[in-house]
């Protein structure tokens, strides 16, 4: 042990009472407060496999340490530091699952992880995540660097860490675990690479408003268009994930991820007919069901439903054809089922947008934008979640600001 002592016990009671003696000899000072951090640490990674045989044992036992007197804002880096330089496989264990539960408590910790250590981080965990071995370091390691993409926007050293191969081995672990009884681990998986997404739509954004010439290509969606066909599991889930959803942040970067696909010729049908037409079916029951304060997300719906109704297989099938032509007019109050109410700016252009589109063209009268200006979408700001109708900074939600193209559109 950390601290030279080598421990015999003869049942889980005797465990739990030497965990609270252990933290009680941090109590002092700062110094034996992080010498009984690296003992408590050791200790539980040694006889986790004896007497912590569930999960909410283990995360009790290590949610124990965050609500003692030893933890603090030093502590935070000390057990950092920690997770860098160790390798063992129990011990690294304990120490994402402490990391894990006080960035849920406080999103910095997330932040502090990757301004502590930067790429090197980052690569850790991915080492874990592509480990064969698999296991609970290989989900906590997923977790962990999950949270850590919604908090903090990474650098474009991190971002070259997320290659084609890492894509591809996310991607099969989706496949190899479809047939989980426990779903969690293979929602996990997807809600990562839900997240790469997502900051390579941001580094593209960036590079944009630089006038970057040399463009960091978006991997996932390069991988999933060399994977049309071999990733049937991925895209059912995407589409089940949205389906039920009630999360609004996992459901908007299920959105950046759907936009991406359509708006990306290479992928305009990576979705079976059948999945679209189940898609539909979620765009026009969560339109219809959006309270009125979840306008962003509503907007973000009306965003991607433009390019699925006219780049993938539907614009020839047409489904449901009159039940959206009735929700985008209900949507701008111009149905019999409402009384007439006030519509924003960006509502009424987005619903003209899918009205205007060769999608509705046999039912639905011509009609022109309120400005009578051709409108496109532009691929990096159009699904951030913002109301793009003016020339601010918002933040999108992750817990980092960007900035704001106006309109979400560019004129024509």
């Amino acid at each position: 042990m950390d601290d030279g002592r080598v421990y015999h016990l003869e049942d889980s009671e005797q465990f739990w009472t030497e965990l609270d003696e252990i933290l009680k000899q941090g109590e002092n000072n700062q110094d034996s407060a992080f010498k009984s951090i690296n003992v408590y640490i050791k200790f539980v990674s040694d006889f986790q496999d004896k007497y912590l045989e569930s999960e909410p044992e283990f995360m009790h036992c290590c949610y124990k340490l965050l609500v003692s007197q030893n933890f603090s804002d030093r502590a935070i880096e000390h057990i950092i530091q920690r997770a860098a330089k160790k390798t063992d496989v129990k011990e690294l264990c304990v120490l994402y699952n402490i990391l894990f539960l006080a960035g849920r408590e406080n999103k910095n910790i997330f932040k502090q992880m990757v301004i502590l250590q930067g790429r090197n981080f980052v690569s850790k965990l991915k080492d874990h995540i592509e480990s064969k071995d698999g296991g609970k370091l290989q989900q906590i390691s997923i977790k962990l660097l999950f949270e850590i993409c919604r908090v903090q926007r990474l650098s474009s050293s991190e971002l070259d860490l997320i290659d084609e191969l890492f894509i591809n081995h996310l991607l099969d672990l989706v496949e190899k675990t479809r047939d989980d009884e426990d779903e969690t681990f293979n929602y996990s998986v997807i809600c990562l690479i839900l997240s790469f997404n997502e900051q390579f739509m941001l580094a593209a954004m960036s590079q944009e408003e630089e006038y970057c010439e040399d463009w960091n290509p978006n991997t996932v969606i390069r991988v999933l268009g060399e994977r049309i066909g071999s990733s049937k599991t991925f895209s059912e889930n995407v589409i089940f994930m949205l389906n039920r959803a009630v999360d609004h942040n996992i459901q908007m970067l299920i959105l950046k991820l759907l936009y991406e696909i359509f708006t990306t010729f290479e992928t305009y049908e990576y979705f079976y007919t059948n999945d679209l037409r189940v898609l539909i079916d979620v765009f026009i029951r969560e339109l219809y069901d959006l309270p009125e304060e979840s306008e962003a997300l509503r907007h973000t719906y009306l965003r991607v439903l433009y390019p699925l109704i006219i780049n993938t297989q539907l614009s020839q099938h047409r489904y449901k054809q009159h039940q959206i032509y009735s929700l985008l007019l209900d949507l701008i109050g111009y149905s019999m089922k409402q009384q007439l109410k006030p519509v924003s700016p960006t509502t009424q252009r987005l619903v003209d947008r899918c009205l205007m589109s060769e999608y509705l063209n046999d039912i639905a009268p011509p009609r022109k934008c309120g400005n009578e200006i051709k409108r496109t979408p532009t691929p990096n700001a159009l699904v951030l979640g913002m109301d793009t109708a003016r020339n601010t900074n918002s933040s999108n939600g992750n817990g980092f600001t960007v900035g704001v193209v106006i309109d979400g559109v560019k004129s024509m």
